[in-house]
């Protein structure tokens, strides 16, 4: 703190020393005609009484009457000539003494007081304050400057004080350390900035902490799986069939954790942000058709339906049909058809957006449609404000409770209701999502769907492609890899 006082002490100190340097030297100059006006008024009296002792004394007795005027003062008397004067005042002054009015030169520190019988009379301002009455003045302001400086920085030292230990506490690993400060403070906004980095590395710490035990978690099972076939198949004579069968348990095991590390790495990419998007004008029908056909043998496998709603054209100029007469995995004639299309709201043609990534997304929610929902799934997009592309993914499933829908989207979280790890998956499928439409500048919720089931709403948007795109506008996303 001392350090800092004398810092700020002499820079304070500094600059009122230029200050009245300044005003000492400078002000005389820039107002000096009031500054004159004010000495005529203030020394009229005395100017007459000099005027009449000198007039008194003309000729050569003249020069001993200011002999004995320099006894009495420090003036400095002299007599000169109004030629001698002209070259040492402006034009307006000489103009002025030249009307017999006191004159004073630019330093302001001089006098010429003109007579009748044109000499000119030249002496000093006299100074009332003494060197000792100045030299105390300053020693006060200095001393009122010190113990205002002192009061300032004590009483930001003491909220900078509470910040530094806020900080040193939370460096050491107390991660729910916050810097209490008083709204009053100048430093509160910095506190506060202070504890919503807190409040970010401590989220993004504890994600992490919560990642590395799901991840620890999952592989465990599969590699314990693992071993334990191997061991099986290393120790016991078994016929070739059970060993053709414990062999394509151990490839599913090895699939699974290919699929779980393929999802690591997917959500990894997408939490570094933007860098990894690659923007492009997307036909929204046919994001939405390819999506859809990706699922329709899925859909049919489990006896669901699967409704896709969009309205306008298509990419062609043409009327959009319907999609499951275009779909693979559409039924007979007479047999319950898996895909549909049903117009509903206004939905744009063409969309910014890494359609890969969105694509994702779509078959993400889709498949865990798939897993919860008793007849029905739907897929539609529509027009937001502002030009957003909103894209809805609903079932008739149990759905998710009111409670657990905020936590749902977190790495490795499953409900323990009817969604829970025996429907499959890694619990990483919806923390994706999320990534996705995060990346896009977009976000995602989950309602309740009107049939009582889960309707997850992705809002991404509008985006201004990085380039000019080349060829045409239209691409082609029938592969999402």
């Amino acid at each position: 703190m001392l350090r800092s006082l004398i810092r700020l002490y002499l820079i304070v100190v500094i600059g009122g020393g230029l200050a009245i340097a300044f005003v000492n030297t400078s002000f005389s100059q820039l107002f000096h005609e009031r500054v004159t006006q004010t000495e005529r008024d203030a020394d009229r009296t005395y100017a007459f009484v000099l005027e009449d002792y000198l007039q008194r004394h003309a000729g050569p007795e003249r020069a001993a009457a200011l002999e004995e005027l320099k006894k009495h003062g420090s003036e400095g008397f002299r007599l000169m000539t109004t030629d001698e004067v002209e070259p040492l005042v402006g034009k307006r002054q000489w103009r002025e003494l030249r009307d017999g009015k006191l004159v004073l030169d630019y330093d302001t520190t001089n006098y010429y007081l003109p007579l009748s019988d044109g000499i000119v009379v030249y002496a000093r301002r006299g100074d009332s304050t003494t060197v000792e009455i100045q030299a105390f003045a300053y020693a006060l302001l200095a001393l009122a400057t010190l113990l205002s400086v002192v009061v300032w920085v004590h009483y930001h030292w003491r909220e900078l004080r509470k910040l530094e230990a806020a900080a040193r506490a939370f460096g050491s690993g107390n991660l729910s350390t916050r810097a209490q400060s008083s709204t009053k403070s100048n430093i509160y906004e910095l506190s506060q900035q202070f504890n919503e980095m807190a409040r970010q590395i401590e989220a993004s710490i504890l994600h992490q902490r919560e990642m590395m035990h799901g991840i620890s978690h999952e592989l465990k099972t599969p590699l314990a799986r693992l071993e334990f076939g191997l061991a099986l198949l290393l120790q016991s004579p078994e016929s070739p069939e059970r060993q053709r069968e414990r062999q394509l348990a151990l490839c599913k095991d090895v699939r699974e954790l290919d699929e779980l590390v393929t999802e690591l790495l997917t959500l990894s990419r997408l939490e570094q942000g933007e860098g990894h998007l690659v923007l492009m004008q997307v036909s929204v029908d046919e994001l939405i058709d390819s999506v859809a056909a990706s699922m329709s043998n899925d859909v049919a496998d489990r006896s669901l339906t699967l409704s896709v709603s969009t309205t306008g054209m298509t990419a062609a100029g043409a009327d959009v049909g319907s999609l499951a007469a275009r779909t693979p995995g559409a039924r007979t004639p007479g047999a319950r058809t898996p895909v549909a299309r049903m117009p509903v709201s206004r939905t744009p043609a063409y969309h910014v957006c890494d359609p890969k990534l969105v694509a994702r997304a779509l078959l993400n929610l889709l498949r865990n449609s798939t897993r919860y929902a008793r007849q029905a799934i739907s897929l539609s997009a529509a027009t937001g404000a502002a030009g957003t592309l909103v894209l809805i993914v609903e079932d008739d499933g149990p759905g998710i409770p009111l409670a657990d829908r905020s936590r749902v989207f977190e790495p490795f979280h499953r409900l323990d209701s009817s969604r829970d790890r025996h429907t499959g998956g890694f619990g990483l499928g919806l923390a994706i999502v999320r990534r996705v439409a995060l990346v896009h500048g977009g976000d995602v919720r989950l309602e309740e769907a009107a049939s009582g089931g889960a309707r997850f709403v992705i809002t991404l948007p509008a985006l201004a492609l990085p380039l000019p795109a080349n060829g045409s506008a239209r691409q082609d996303v029938a592969r999402h890899g």
